[in-house]
């Protein structure tokens, strides 16, 4: 408006000038002259208001037009850029060998604030005692690389952080501590699977491999990945029903003079698809070998006996496993939809028929479920397990070592909740007790200094999990 007013007194003052300065002012003038002089000011006047709203129409529609051009050359630069992209990321993806190009990478990282309190234990006379609540944080790092060599051999490498003093199978974390030294980092897994096109089903794999076959916690700890060869084959001629069998050489452990340590697995049992519910039903018998070729587990050193049994040979003054471990294990499965969510019920019983063995240690059994959704933005999950296992019904060291092993019994309540599609945040909570009183050192129990401290115990675990 300034600017406007400024323009309009300028011109007002000009013209003020040329009609002062006409001839006619000079000598004398006549009223009709002075008013027809104030109408040809007046007209001049609004001529150049005219041309001046004009010339500012003119300058705001360049200016649009400006703008307008500025926007479409951004639009083309971005478009341009992005085909020059495209273009430079074609040709470095396609100068890479044709077999780099199928192998997909992932992993996640896993960070745990893990709290226990009411921890039981037993003095050394056998009266109960108390020990401190343990609060620690803990980190898990995993990578996961899939390398498909044909359209029927795939390879999988999974390496992972693990306790660097004390490897073991089942763990993969580690301990926030230890003076700021650097964390293990181990092979987890290695192993090659055949899947012929001809024989559609049938699956041959070895080395480190995956736990491929049905099985819950109660028998193997989730980080648990077995060595040796493996073999199966399932029916694929109906989506109804599919029989299958799995077979398992694993190996323990390789020895020089002896025979080596070995575990062999059997397994068979159906999918049954009927209606809205698919039901797994499988029979599984796990047969150890030579427990006293292993290289830790027969002398009560790894994950401390986990539980189970152990003596004195009176001879050698050796320690070992108290009785052999010939396992029959009936799994069930049940998974359907209730109401908006998924849900599946889970059922397990083992049974050591082993020679001699007490019949109030041989059995083992889980009930869990699994109910809600996994894996994308505003999902959740609840998990719930009861487990009771008897001291000999399978074997401590390798089963779930947050339950702690054999001769347990108790509750694990897990919550999951995905705030986004690659990110879980995870609560979970342990309620565990013995199932029987422990043997004490009196009473012939060599790893007494151990089992002592396994009384009741409360645990909580708090995760974000980042997935990528």
């Amino acid at each position: 408006m300034k600017k406007r007013a400024t323009v309009m007194g300028l011109a007002f003052l000009g013209a003020l000038l040329v009609f002062w300065c006409q001839p006619a002012f000079c000598g004398t003038a006549t009223a009709d002259d002075v008013l027809k002089r104030l109408n040809d000011l007046s007209d001049i006047i609004q001529q150049q208001q005219q041309e001046i709203e004009s010339l500012k129409l003119e300058l705001k529609s360049q200016r649009k037009s400006i703008e307008k051009g500025q926007e479409v050359q951004k639009e083309e630069i971005k478009k341009a850029v992005k085909v020059e992209t495209a273009e430079s990321a074609k040709s470095w993806h396609d100068s890479l060998p044709k077999w780099t190009r199928k192998i997909k990478v992932s992993g996640d990282l896993r960070l745990r604030y893990e709290r226990l309190w009411d921890r039981g234990m037993l003095n050394e006379d056998g009266t109960p005692g108390k020990q401190d609540a343990r609060d620690r944080g803990r980190i898990r790092v995993r990578l996961y690389l899939d390398a498909p060599i044909t359209d029927e051999i795939k390879t999988h490498f999974m390496i992972t952080t693990n306790m660097a003093t004390n490897q073991e199978a089942t763990t993969t974390n580690a301990t926030f501590g230890e003076d700021f030294n650097d964390k293990g980092i181990y092979l987890a897994r290695a192993y090659a699977e055949y899947k012929p096109n001809w024989f559609k089903g049938l699956g041959l794999g070895a080395g480190k491999f995956k736990k491929n076959f049905y099985n819950t916690d109660i028998m193997w700890d989730p980080d648990v990945n077995p060595e040796g060869a493996f073999e199966y084959y399932k029916f694929m001629g109906s989506k109804i029903f599919q029989p299958f069998i799995y077979l398992s050489q694993m190996v323990a452990n390789e020895n020089n003079r002896t025979p080596d340590a070995m575990l062999y697995l059997n397994q068979a049992g159906f999918d049954w698809n009927v209606g809205p519910v698919k039901w797994v039903l499988a029979g599984s018998y796990y047969s150890w070998s030579n427990l006293n070729g292993t290289k830790w587990m027969h002398d009560g050193a790894y994950n401390k006996g986990g539980g189970n049994s152990f003596v004195t040979d009176p001879v050698t003054g050796n320690i070992g496993y108290e009785y052999g471990y010939k396992l029959w294990e009936a799994y069930s499965q049940v998974g359907f939809n209730l109401g908006p969510y998924p849900a599946i019920v889970y059922l397990d019983y083992i049974y050591n028929a082993a020679d001699d063995v007490p019949s109030d240690e041989n059995k083992a059994y889980n009930f869990s479920f699994k109910i809600g959704n996994e894996g994308k933005k505003g999902d959740y999950t609840l998990f719930y397990k009861y487990a009771y296992i008897e001291q000999n019904a399978v074997l401590g060291c390798l089963n779930d070592q947050d339950f702690y092993g054999t001769n347990r019994k108790g509750h694990k309540v897990a919550l999951h909740y995905w705030p986004f599609g690659n990110t879980l945040l995870r609560a979970v909570f342990f309620y565990t007790d013995p199932v029987s009183d422990w043997k004490t050192g009196a009473e012939g129990n060599p790893l007494w200094n151990s089992d002592r401290y396994k009384e009741h115990e409360n645990r909580l675990q708090m995760d974000v999990v980042f997935k990528f």
